[in-house]
């Protein structure tokens, strides 16, 4: 119920409650010290009027001619000078007390205390207070013994007028006192507590609608100014924060129009950009192609004719004696064989470098589409080692394959994983030295299992995933280069004097067909002791998932196209998509230079 209450009516609640009760306690003994002088005073008159009977009656007790040949029997009452009293030895006492009970106490009051005299009580009886008085009379002897008691019962109506009074009094005092008391307190409450808490309240009401510019005015000079200063001070700030956040927006509406602008001549460049280079590369690969055919025929002629020609006959010199015959391919023929077969692995390394190139950017676009259907991984696995069979035997390298037999079929897109395993594969076997050359086995093992973990793209209905992983026994990878590895146009030997040529795109291709197959791509090297790189597919699409793939995939292509405009618009613009996509940490600042 006080919980509903106000916080003025809460007070002068408690407040006169604890005014009743102090002035109760407190007004409650005067009462009954009033009452007892009242029963004191008339304890004195009872004997008094008793004293007055005794003489009386005892001059009526010895002159008989008083008596008139008339006298109260003993223990009646008789009547002297308006006193009605009676004198009852201790037999008959004895005998009344059973039916009296004030006769019984105080015939115990007597004998209990051989030294009292007299012994008085008061009941309200039909609005007047009735007093019995008891009075004893003992032996002289030594041993003074309870002879007879006087018994005195009256009316006083003056004392019941008194205490009457008394009580009137003291009530008009309890409502003065109280009324007086929960003014004074009302006061005290609104003018020091209730009004300061109001002003607050009226302040923050405002500050609620919007008034930021109000001010509370309270001047008490207690803790409630102080408390109105503080909450001057917090507006002031709040002010003055609001201003500052106003200003932070306009300007960042201006930084967002610009970076709108922005946004709008990158996409253009980047949109410009895949189409220049699906063209060039295309444009490129024809030609390319012709003189990589032309190159192949001239070279076929060469060993045509390398073959064709045998050593030329032995010359006849004039003594008769036959010339040491001289081979005929050690002429000019096998420098262009070797001169042709230069220009056919310099025409086939730049034909692979343009299809990476038109690769990615065929997935920066969104083009490459996915045709998922069903594959033995198995099959599939003992296809790559035979393709990966003859690089490896050229270098003395052993391959392996380690996968169970019972892993059932699995469904994705057949050449586009073939694609990233043989990426790992064709890895593994470029950056594995011969035994007789690193001093140690040259091992590359093709490793299928059965995995407990989920991809973080697409999560599997609580199937397990499948994980595919090449362990090779290679140089390995320096640790500080080993997160760089997937990223486009990244090689770990970046030197002029590279033994291995390539764009640095075959695993960042990978790695977007994992995203595509809805599977992650991940390495894990030591330096000197060999890579893996592992491919973790689900066993089945999650086809739901695939839009947001998608938009992924056009978000993550868009940042990689922000390349050749300025630090500080890729930095806007990756802040931007970060905050509008916290789960992909990639910003354009981490691009590398690209074509």
């Amino acid at each position: 119920m006080l919980r509903r209450l106000s916080l003025a009516n809460k007070c002068l609640l408690l407040f006169g409650g604890a005014i009743v009760a102090i002035l109760l306690a407190a007004l409650t003994a005067p009462y009954f010290r009033m009452s007892a002088l009242v029963d004191d005073g008339q304890l004195e008159i009872s004997r008094q009027m008793v004293a007055m009977w005794e003489k009386l009656d005892e001059r009526f007790q010895t002159d008989p001619s008083l008596q008139g040949g008339f006298g109260p029997a003993p223990g009646d009452p008789a009547e002297y000078a308006g006193v009605n009293a009676r004198r009852l030895s201790v037999e008959q006492a004895d005998g009344l007390a059973k039916d009296d009970a004030f006769l019984r106490s105080a015939l115990d009051r007597f004998r209990s205390d051989p030294e009292r005299l007299d012994y008085q009580t008061s009941t309200l009886k039909r609005g007047s207070l009735e007093y019995r008085y008891a009075k004893a009379y003992r032996t002289t002897t030594q041993e003074p013994k309870l002879e007879s008691i006087v018994i005195l019962d009256r009316r006083s109506l003056p004392a019941t007028g008194l205490i009457l009074l008394n009580f009137v009094f003291l009530v008009e005092a309890f409502i003065v006192v109280l009324a007086l008391s929960l003014i004074l307190f009302y006061q005290i409450t609104h003018r020091l507590i209730l009004r300061p808490v109001r002003d607050l309240k009226d302040t923050a009401q405002k500050v609620r609608d919007g008034d930021i510019a109000t001010r509370s005015s309270i001047r008490t000079g207690d803790e409630f100014q102080e408390l109105a200063e503080s909450f001057n001070l917090m507006l002031s700030d709040l002010q003055s924060n609001q201003d500052q956040l106003r200003a932070i927006n306009n300007a960042l509406d201006l930084k967002l129009h610009e970076l709108a602008q922005s946004n709008d001549a990158l996409y253009e460049a980047a949109k410009l950009k895949g189409e220049f280079l699906a063209s060039v590369s295309h444009e490129l690969r024809t030609p390319l192609n012709s003189i990589i055919g032309f190159a192949e025929l001239l070279l076929d002629i060469a060993r045509a004719e390398q073959a064709a020609q045998t050593l030329t006959p032995a010359l006849q010199p004039t003594n008769g004696e036959p010339v040491a015959a001289v081979p005929a391919a050690a002429g000019p023929v096998a420098k262009r064989i070797r001169y042709l077969e230069n220009i056919v692995n310099a025409g086939r390394n730049l034909l692979e470098m343009i299809n990476s190139l038109l690769e990615m950017a065929k997935l920066e676009a969104g083009k490459v589409e996915v045709k998922n259907e069903p594959m033995s991984m198995r099959d599939a696995c003992e296809g790559l080692i035979a393709l990966i069979a003859p690089l490896a035997e050229k270098k003395n390298i052993t391959v392996n394959l380690d996968t169970p037999a019972d892993i059932p079929l699995i469904t994705t897109d057949v050449k586009k994983f073939q694609q990233v395993v043989f990426n790992f594969l064709s890895n593994a076997v470029k950056f594995t030295d011969p035994p007789e050359r690193s001093g140690r086995p040259a091992v590359v093992t093709l490793d299928v299992a059965v995995s407990t973990e989920r991809t973080p793209i697409c999560l599997t209905d609580g199937r397990d995933a499948i994980r595919i992983s090449v362990i090779d026994t290679g140089r390995g990878i320096p640790a500080e280069k080993l997160p760089k590895v997937f990223d486009k146009f990244y090689q770990v030997d970046s030197s002029i004097s590279k033994e291995h040529a390539g764009t640095g795109l075959g695993l960042a291709i990978s790695r977007e067909l994992a995203t595509l197959l809805q599977g992650e791509v991940s390495a894990d090297s030591a330096e000197g002791v060999g890579s893996i790189f592992t491919l973790l597919l689900p066993f089945a699409p999650d086809e739901a998932h695939a839009p947001n793939l998608a938009e992924r995939r056009a978000e993550a292509r868009f940042r990689a196209s922000l390349v050749g405009h300025t630090p500080a618009i890729r930095a806007q613009l990756s802040e931007s998509q970060n905050e509008s996509n916290p789960d992909n940490p990639q910003t354009a600042t981490e691009t590398q230079p690209a074509i």
